[in-house]
């Protein structure tokens, strides 16, 4: 980007470009924050347009494309696509607004499994392209600590293999590949959630990470009241609880770990697997705590 970009949007949009907060990211207008985003792949751009449109309601806000002076929703640049977007800082809390948060993830769960014409390669996955990709089959690493998790973790994915075959009917959404709870924002008192701008995949991957997120900044109680208001906006029983399960037990743990040992990014070896250790420990529980859940519903719905 360029200094050029401010004069494009004064030049297209109804507001006033003052100064960069972040540098070619996100800029005080006299119209409030605004985030500039570079597109590079126009489907991609056009999935993150759609979902923000049908998704804002009377009861949950997006950071949806601005429109510019002429209507549109993004601008010619440089060969890519630029749009703009609302920024806002305030958190929107997570206890006793369960309910809330709880809709919005089952309405994007909704919005994903519409026109799932591309979700084959989900089921598609052969075992030894789930070892390979979640690095089960980096022993040559020499890392003891990792080496002793790999056995479990090809137990889990057989476990995973087992669960996907089973449910090979279901439609799979597609959501972006990670949902953080810190996308949240409180304007007006209602939450405003702030996307990404990530390809979307099909996979439940995204909702596992909510999970996690939310387990770790609340309580068990309170996921498990998320988790009943996801269930009362997109029914997770008949199998989507199950494939959330196996997502959850595929051991992301270790392709993390991987990745992280083969960057450069500065942490040492021993970080890494203190911090491996530490997830893997993590997400046993919250495996444990989300097969309770569904096993009490499971059970709620016999009686």
């Amino acid at each position: 980007m360029s200094m050029d970009i401010l004069e494009l949007i004064e030049k297209h949009y109804p507001l006033k470009p003052l100064r960069w907060k972040h540098k070619n990211e996100v800029l005080e207008t006299d119209a409030g924050t605004k985030r500039v985003r570079i597109w590079s792949d126009e489907s991609t751009m056009n999935w993150h347009f759609s979902w923000r449109e049908r998704l804002e309601s009377n009861n949950v806000l997006t950071d949806r494309m601005i429109r510019t002076l002429d209507t549109e929703w993004s601008l010619p640049y440089e060969g890519q696509f630029l749009t703009l977007h609302d920024e806002r800082y305030e958190p929107f809390p997570k206890h006793n607004h369960e309910q809330t948060w709880g809709m919005f993830i089952g309405k994007l769960l909704a919005l994903g499994i519409e026109n799932p014409d591309d979700q084959e390669a989900y089921f598609s996955e052969t075992r030894e392209q789930m070892v390979e990709k979640y690095g089960l089959n980096r022993s040559d690493l020499n890392m003891p600590v990792l080496n002793r998790s790999l056995p479990e973790s090809r137990r889990r994915l057989r476990t995973v293999e087992t669960i996907k075959n089973r449910f090979r009917h279901l439609k799979i959404p597609a959501l972006e590949p990670s949902i953080l709870t810190h996308q949240g924002k409180r304007v007006h008192g209602r939450l405003f959630w702030q996307g990404g701008d990530d390809t979307p995949e099909r996979s439940m991957t995204g909702l596992c990470d909510f999970l996690s997120d939310w387990r770790l900044a609340t309580d068990t109680q309170s996921m498990y009241r998320v988790l009943d208001s996801i269930h009362d906006h997109f029914p997770l029983e008949g199998g989507y609880d199950q494939l959330l399960a196996a997502e959850l037990i595929a051991p992301r743990e270790v392709q993390r770990c991987v990745r992280r040992l083969a960057s450069t990014e500065g942490q040492s070896p021993s970080e890494i697997l203190d911090m491996f250790e530490r997830e893997w420990e993590s997400n046993r529980v919250l495996v444990e705590e989300v097969c309770h859940w569904i096993e009490h519903r499971a059970k709620k719905v016999v009686r």
